[in-house]
């Protein structure tokens, strides 16, 4: 029996709206998608520093509506440069998981499967992942591991995402555009860890571990004008050791080194997180205090005193010769309109004078203890 050629007709075109709606669906899913990935890897390329992490997986994983997204990175690299929040973990043990996994390096296509599959497969994997996201539990993840884009074949961490959904990552599962997220956060990674890693090697003294004067320049500034605008007091600490020079002539460079450091030690413990203590240069050691007054500023002055007279510089190198240390420090407050220059100026100058008083005390057979005092 003949089908009626209009039946036909409309049954072909009625199927050819079904895949022209399937194919219009297809395509706004995955424009959606591009877009919403697009926006994270803006969102990621962003970020101007590593301490902002910890807000920019909150904002992918609020965008993506994922369940949790989850970072680890190499403890190697990374280590000291991330928040707390951020695991770190050796390189070892993530390329132990890598292979577990059956991937070749970083960089390849993303693991993707069901949470209950993804631990039954690969147990390792449960170390890595924080205990919130109950992986006995429905769900599905996405685990990439990311590569140095100046080095492809070496792992920096890895990036998972878990949603509640066991549809949402799956083995059939296009990948193009998390793989491109994934490597531009690879890619932002390593930027942000080489661009920080720079800042540290130009504002921080190689001998001590200080601060430097770049460092000094680039944040005193700032806060000098904060203070003098909500009008809170700055002090300034200029500390000189006393004849550091017969340190390096009897016992060497090498030992005047090591009392530099152990001196720097000693003052880091005392000074707070937020001021700012530099090595200007040679013996001499800058703390600027935000927010302290002079009684303060001087009490704070003579623990540093004191601190800096109990280092035994043979000791510190190893001998048995006993030579103490000791240090002149002045003490200055800010002043209305003064720039850092003046500052730092005023606090060279009062700390001469506390050396010059201390140089005639000893004329005069004083005990050698260091001093303080203020302009």
């Amino acid at each position: 029996m003949l089908r009626d050629p209009s039946v036909v007709l409309q049954n072909r075109i009625n199927d050819l709206k079904k895949k022209l709606k399937a194919a219009i669906d297809l395509a706004r899913n995955n424009l959606s998608a591009f877009h919403k990935f697009k926006h994270c890897s803006q969102e990621i390329q962003s970020a101007t520093s590593l301490d902002q992490l910890p807000a920019v997986l909150e904002n992918i994983k609020s965008r993506l509506r994922l369940r949790d997204i989850f970072l680890v990175l190499a403890e190697e690299d990374y280590a000291g440069f991330v928040p707390l929040s951020v695991q770190t973990r050796p390189v070892a043990d993530l390329k132990g998981l890598m292979k577990d996994m059956g991937l070749d390096g970083p960089g390849t296509k993303p693991v993707m499967t069901s949470m209950a599959g993804m631990t039954q497969a690969f147990p390792g994997i449960g170390s890595f992942l924080p205990n919130s996201w109950g992986l006995e539990h429905a769900g599905s993840a996405c685990v990439f591991f990311l590569a140095d884009k100046y080095h492809p074949k070496s792992i920096i961490g890895l990036l998972c995402l878990a949603d509640g959904s066991p549809l949402r990552f799956h083995a059939d599962m296009a990948t193009d555009f998390i793989e491109y997220f994934a490597d531009s956060f690879a890619w932002t990674l390593t930027t942000l860890r080489e661009h920080e890693k720079l800042i540290r090697e130009n504002t921080l003294d190689h001998l001590t571990g200080c601060h430097n004067r770049t460092y000094l320049d680039k944040h005193a500034p700032r806060i000098l004008d904060f203070a003098q605008r909500k009008g809170f007091p700055v002090a300034m600490l200029f500390i000189d050791l006393d004849d550091f020079k017969g340190i390096n002539d009897s016992m060497g460079h090498g030992c005047g080194d090591l009392v530099l450091i152990t001196i720097a030690e000693r003052i880091r413990r005392i000074v707070r997180d937020y001021d700012i203590f530099v090595r200007l240069g040679g013996d001499e050691f800058l703390v600027l205090l935000p927010d302290v007054d002079l009684q303060t500023a001087q009490e704070t002055a003579g623990r540093i005193q004191k601190a800096v007279c109990s280092v035994d510089a043979a000791e510190a190198c190893g001998s048995k010769a006993g030579l103490k240390t000791s240090a002149s420090i002045g003490v200055t407050m800010h002043e209305q309109g003064e720039d850092l220059e003046r500052f730092i100026a005023r606090a060279d100058k009062c700390m001469y004078a506390v050396k010059h008083g201390r140089r005639r005390s000893s004329e005069k057979g004083a005990l050698r203890t260091g001093s303080i005092t203020r302009f």
